[in-house]
């Protein structure tokens, strides 16, 4: 957070809060901005100019599991799934250069305001399928809900040998038999690590690797409750259910050297915490024939909770701008010239890699796929506006309104961003834009407002 700064003549800054507040009851005249002032000799209030723009693609994708591709992690399509408790273990990460779309970076990108954003991503039209859920599921939902356990010929064997009834873990919580086995896929920030951005991150096949350092180079973030950034990769917390390495006589009345659950439960384990997604993927109609969205000229229908997802089926994530943290990291992409996203799949999958995940489209899968599948992979819309210096309520426009939030800005910039939580109150009183806030500053906002 920037802070404000007396420089020369600091002393003087208490004469300039007191002149912003006596000019309260001289500014009458009405908000100015740029839009439509009449329309057929009727006077309308201005508007501000809203921004649309449009990604067909992302300008990066990439897949995150750390066992596929340790010197370069690009692939066609990506896998999703957890093993009970082990947490996210493979992401879909996307990155959009919004810089190269027009959208003001570094200081100006200060003054932005997203009021919409969607991201869509397309399921690949081959392998396993997951079953559709549009809402948020606890984290105790995720853990082991009791059954038959597949025992394999060896760790990461594929060769069923036998089965071990474990019962639910502990704390395992039953969602209802409409919602159990169900597992959202959830969109979320990305920390990356190890130095890497998303302008340095390479998406060849030889590309940057998954994993650096002990840390995954990228990673799924949301926030607390009180905005700290945290990962989500281990949101699940540490399994209960207790496996060993060792012999075990499987159906056939062979000995395996394998991996196999004892039936008990482990004490002391770490619990998860429910994560606070930035938006889960829903269903929606996409109407035939639709550019970069169809099969055969066919578009899709809407899916109900429990249904499988269908192959080359788009889900849709409208994206929570209005949560204060979210929009600051997206203003904090924006300043870099990027908006970065991970798409993660909550998912129960065994040891032999068996259960409910799917595999998403990425742009070198697009590419590969036959004519007859116009898809295009993750997608991403967003609409903001441009605050201009003067404007301190964040509508676009600069007016009377704007004295009161101007003052708190100054004085209580806490204050203000409690009550004004989508805005930044440094880059709003910083008004020639050189990273601080001075009395040349608080001389232009009483000029600006003063004269309204």
């Amino acid at each position: 957070m920037r802070r404000i700064r007396g420089g020369k003549g600091s002393g003087a800054f208490p004469v300039w809060v007191a002149v912003l507040v006596s000019v309260g009851s001289g500014v009458g005249a009405g908000p100015t901005g740029v839009g439509s002032l009449s329309d057929q000799g009727v006077a309308l209030k201005p508007r501000p100019v809203l921004h649309t723009v449009v990604f067909d693609q992302p300008t990066k994708d990439t897949s995150t599991y750390s066992n596929i591709g340790a010197t370069g992690n690009t692939r066609p399509y990506v896998w999703m799934s957890t093993f009970p408790g082990e947490g996210r273990q493979s992401n879909l990460v996307t990155m959009f250069d919004t810089g190269s779309m027009g959208v003001p970076t570094g200081v100006a990108a200060g003054r932005l305001r997203i009021t919409r954003m969607v991201f869509t991503a397309c399921t690949y039209p081959a392998g396993p399928r997951a079953k559709y859920d549009p809402t948020p599921d606890a984290w105790q939902n995720s853990l082991w809900p009791g059954g038959e356990i597949v025992v394999y010929n060896s760790w990461g064997g594929t060769t069923p040998v036998g089965s071990e009834f474990v019962p639910a873990e502990p704390r395992y919580v039953s969602l209802g038999p409409a919602e159990d086995g169900n597992k959202p896929v959830e969109l979320f920030g990305v920390r990356f690590n190890n130095g890497w951005t998303a302008a340095t991150w390479i998406e060849s096949g030889v590309g940057t690797p998954a994993v650096q350092n002990d840390l995954y180079n990228a990673e799924p973030i949301d926030f607390d409750d009180a905005g700290n950034e945290r990962s989500v990769l281990f949101s699940m917390g540490e399994s209960a259910v207790e496996f060993v390495f060792g012999l075990y006589v499987g159906d056939d009345g062979q000995t395996y050297d394998t991996y196999y659950p004892t039936g008990n439960f482990l004490t002391d384990v770490a619990d998860g915490f429910d994560a606070h997604a930035f938006g889960y993927g829903r269903s929606y109609v996409i109407p035939d024939g639709t550019p970069g969205h169809s099969v055969g000229g066919v578009g899709q229908g809407l899916i109900g909770l429990g249904d499988e997802l269908p192959p080359a089926y788009r889900l849709r994530v409208d994206v929570r701008v209005d949560d204060p943290w979210v929009q600051r990291y997206l203003r904090s992409g924006l300043e870099a010239g990027w908006i970065s996203l991970i798409a993660s799949q909550l998912a129960i999958a065994d040891i032999g890699l068996n259960g409910s995940y799917s595999y998403w489209l990425t742009k070198e899968g697009s590419a590969t796929l036959p004519p007859l599948f116009d898809l295009n992979p993750s997608t991403l819309e967003f609409d903001y506006i441009e605050m201009p210096p003067g404007d301190f309520n964040g509508d676009g426009l600069i007016g009377p309104e704007d004295l009161g939030p101007a003052l708190e800005a100054l004085t209580d910039p806490a204050g203000f961003e409690a009550r004004y939580p989508l805005l930044d109150a440094s880059a709003l009183t910083d008004m020639d834009g050189d990273g601080d806030t001075d009395l040349v500053d608080v001389e232009r906002i009483v000029r600006m407002l003063s004269a309204r």
